[in-house]
């Protein structure tokens, strides 16, 4: 059963990455509410997060979906470690937590997804220390981007 953290808010439609947000990385990925799966495309800007579902499940009543930089809390990898496989026939998947929201995201790279988005928020942080790096929680995987200098 989904906690009331799952429900995604019923909200506009986010705007689509602009022309002046740098996109840092992309990829398919598929974002579940409850049994409710969009299919679509994953992206990560320099100033937030955009979900932007396929034209078939837009028309089906998929959203645009975002997550302001700042609101991100904490990145979950389920399960927390790489080696185990969750029982009840699902898929590997990082959870987002926002503003009260647990975004589940499936994604075809999972750890690397985590790794870019521990690297740029702890370059953000190291750039501006109120730039506030959201809790990683995951095991057994160590982030090898963060030893290079």
């Amino acid at each position: 059963m989904a906690s009331s953290e799952d429900r995604l808010p019923r909200i506009a439609h986010a705007e689509r990455p602009r022309p002046d947000e740098k996109i840092l990385w992309k990829t398919g990925a598929d974002l579940n509410n409850g049994w409710l799966g969009r299919h679509g495309t994953l992206y990560l800007t320099d100033q937030r997060l955009v979900f932007v579902p396929t034209p078939l499940d837009h028309v089906l009543g998929a959203k645009r979906r975002e997550i302001a930089r700042e609101d991100l809390v904490a990145i979950e990898r389920f399960p927390l470690s790489a080696g185990v496989m969750p029982s009840g026939a699902k898929r590997p998947r990082m959870y987002l937590f926002a503003n009260g929201v647990r975004y589940q995201f499936i994604v075809p790279d999972l750890d690397p997804w985590i790794d870019i988005l521990e690297v740029v928020y702890t370059r953000a942080h190291e750039a501006d220390s109120s730039v506030r790096i959201p809790e990683i929680r995951r095991k057994g995987i160590e982030n090898a981007l963060l030893d290079l200098t």
